[in-house]
């Protein structure tokens, strides 16, 4: 019979460890010898989970909420580079909606898995930051480009990601969550598709 990690109260100590506020990266410009913010929070909740005895299901609910922390985290930054250096003001406008609306998330994303006692990354992992960093090296138009088609893949496996976990998630907390950000997921990435399009269009 499985332990469910889920339905236990958390010890008084962890809790508060868990819900400590994790600030965002103000910048991308390296880890500083930091062990890979997205990596470890794999490892942290893979050790919670081994301990506990809990299923694959609940295991794919940790990994989801650490992969969907991952890509807002790189999603804001993306957003704010596309406000401060974008040519287009279509796509500078659409970094301007999304940084909101990815903080939102963020912020539910923490709550949940500090009441969950699962560990979600504070800062970008190393493959975030090299993705950010290519993306802020071009200028121009083609950073209009670059940054709309990374936009595009990783709000793809957002979208992708919520519409599984919506109805596949074991916790019911977290199926919940999944099913309400969904749609304003997809509507999101509908939008970043057409600013993307027209980015293509640019000389």
């Amino acid at each position: 019979m499985h332990v469910s990690l889920f339905s236990a109260p958390l010890p008084r100590q962890l809790f508060w460890q868990l819900v400590v506020a994790l600030p965002l990266l103000s910048s991308c410009s390296g880890s500083s010898g930091n062990p890979d913010a997205v990596d470890a929070a794999m490892t942290q909740n893979e050790q919670k989970i081994d301990k506990a005895d809990i299923t694959k299901k609940q295991e794919a609910d940790a990994e989801f909420l650490v992969q969907s922390t991952s890509n807002a985290l790189l999603e804001v930054e993306l957003g704010k580079l596309a406000q401060a250096r974008a040519t287009a003001p279509t796509v500078r406008g659409y970094g301007a909606r999304l940084v909101p609306q990815r903080l939102e998330l963020l912020g539910t994303l923490r709550a949940l898995a500090a009441a969950k006692g699962l560990t979600v990354p504070a800062a970008l992992g190393e493959d975030e930051q090299q993705a950010y960093h290519e993306a802020s090296t071009q200028s121009g138009s083609g950073l209009d480009k670059h940054l709309m088609a990374l936009l595009v893949k990783t709000q793809k496996q957002d979208e992708n990601a919520f519409d599984d976990m919506s109805d596949d998630a074991y916790d019911g907390d977290i199926r919940g969550f999944a099913a309400k950000f969904h749609a304003p997921v997809q509507e999101q990435l509908d939008a970043a598709k057409e600013v993307a399009d027209a980015a293509d269009k640019l000389p």
